[in-house]
């Protein structure tokens, strides 16, 4: 019947979408580990035997020899820390300044903090990963976001 035809290609899109995220995680990770291997000197098969503070002091080293990162000349272990969870920070620091509303008072418990996992998401696809979202890649803020001035009309906008 029409109805099983219907479930049945939106499975295959479901599936078909599932295979193209897989796709583009295995040539994210193909990048990390050809990135781990050119640039670290680590081969693949003695990954597993590094330490984090080695590859830390590897990443720094190559930032002396290299300068991968623009803005700054030194590079510290913080700094790294704080490009890996750049997206974790910020919802930090928005949950912290009351900006995200995950805080709720519920009778007779009180206030309570709720995020569920599909809460989350979509607040993720709004300020980091959609196309009105804050960033203009990965790593970088809109110019506009920089802005003091801009304030209000970003956030009519968003």
């Amino acid at each position: 019947s029409g109805w099983i035809i219907f479930l049945l290609v939106m499975a295959a899109a479901f599936w078909l979408y599932r295979l193209v995220k897989v796709l583009c995680s295995l040539l994210g990770y193909w990048e990390i580990r050809t990135f781990y291997v050119r640039a670290l000197n680590i081969p693949s098969e003695e990954l597993c035997n590094y330490s984090w503070q080695e590859v830390q002091a590897r990443l720094i080293s190559l930032q002396r020899r290299q300068q991968m990162c623009v803005h700054k000349r030194e590079l510290t272990e913080l700094d790294i820390y704080h490009r890996i969870l750049r997206f974790k920070n910020y919802t930090v620091a928005m949950v912290n300044k009351s900006l995200l509303p995950v805080r709720f008072r519920l009778p007779l418990l009180g206030p309570v903090v709720f995020l569920t996992q599909g809460l989350k998401y979509n607040l993720e696809l709004l300020l980091f990963w959609g196309p009105g979202s804050l960033f203009q890649n990965k790593w970088s803020l809109r110019p506009q976001c920089k802005r003091a001035g801009a304030r209000r009309e970003l956030a009519q906008r968003l």
